[in-house]
């Protein structure tokens, strides 16, 4: 594997959500374009994202909310 086909694997997932600069996905399309594998290996991950957001959300158990506003109330109250 390429060196520059592991550094976009490393930024993949943010290129997929939409969180990176323009001047990277440029080159991020830029590499896309002239490597089938990575095009490959991003299209099944854009579509792995799109089936999980499908899914419907998992109720927290009463326990872990009580923890979770426990721990969120002691950070802000500093």
């Amino acid at each position: 594997m390429a060196e520059d086909c592991r550094d976009l694997f490393a930024r993949l997932s943010e290129y997929v959500d939409g969180e990176l600069p323009g001047p990277l996905c440029e080159e991020i399309r830029a590499h896309l374009g002239g490597c089938p594998a990575c095009e490959r290996f991003c299209e099944t991950l854009r579509r792995t994202v799109d089936l999980c957001r499908q899914l419907p959300p998992i109720p927290l158990p009463a326990e872990v909310r009580r923890e979770l506003r426990a721990l969120l109330r002691r950070f802000v109250d500093g």
